[in-house]
């Protein structure tokens, strides 16, 4: 597989010194081993240095700052959807706003997504928010020299199943219809369990199965 010819969006937080070299360490791990990667506070549009142009020009500054607002969005989602995939670091006490909509942006587009965490912070029970881990399958690293690896995995299965994969996005709307219909009709505990089991029982125990065999480097969301 030639990196060269993948390119990713490395999403996390990036409002201190210590987060952006956490996520300058990201970025540096992926291009040693050939990657391209776009990090938004070294590749993008740096709101401090542009904005005073803006005011040198004449523009009111709640016009200067709407007019950057939306050019930071708008590039931000171009170098999204044309890229390859997206690294989401989600450390910190609650991942990132902005990275979160970042990452639900890619999955949408069946971008493949690795999460990369180190925090021993969770929700409950020991156990991410099922929202954002579920942007990875359930999966994530824990180690900056696992994310190449994580990656190289998920193109090769992206191009092996291109055919036959349907859209991650498109998959779970079916099933959160069959669910949320469920729900609606009032159905016993016994009933919605059912439901799950049929839903994902069969195939997450086969899934669980092969990754024991095939990920020994990436960790799983139990």
């Amino acid at each position: 597989m030639d990196r060269s010819s993948y390119k990713i969006y490395c999403a996390g937080p990036l409002f201190n010194p210590k987060e952006q070299e956490d996520m300058s360490d990201i970025a540096n791990v992926l291009e040693n081993v050939g990657y391209n990667v776009f990090l938004p506070h070294r590749d993008g549009l740096e709101y401090a240095n542009i904005l005073p142009l803006l005011l040198e020009h004449g523009i009111a500054q709640d016009h200067a700052r709407y007019i950057l607002n939306k050019a930071i969005f708008s590039l931000d989602v171009y170098q999204i959807l044309h890229g390859d995939g997206l690294v989401l670091n989600v450390n910190g006490r609650v991942p990132d706003e902005g990275a979160m909509v970042e990452a639900g942006i890619a999955w949408a587009h069946d971008k493949p997504i690795v999460i990369f965490n180190t925090d021993t912070r969770s929700l409950v029970q020991g156990s991410q928010n099922p929202l954002v881990m579920g942007l990875s399958d359930f999966e994530y690293v824990s180690d900056y020299e696992m994310i190449p690896d994580a990656f190289d995995l998920k193109f090769q299965k992206s191009v092996q199943k291109k055919d036959a994969l349907k859209e991650p996005f498109e998959v779970a709307v079916k099933k959160g219809k069959t669910i949320s219909e469920c729900l609606y009709s009032r159905r016993s505990y016994m009933e919605i369990t059912d439901l799950l089991i049929s839903l994902f029982g069969e195939a997450t125990c086969q899934f669980i199965k092969n990754t024991k065999k095939e990920y020994t480097k990436v960790n799983m969301q139990q």
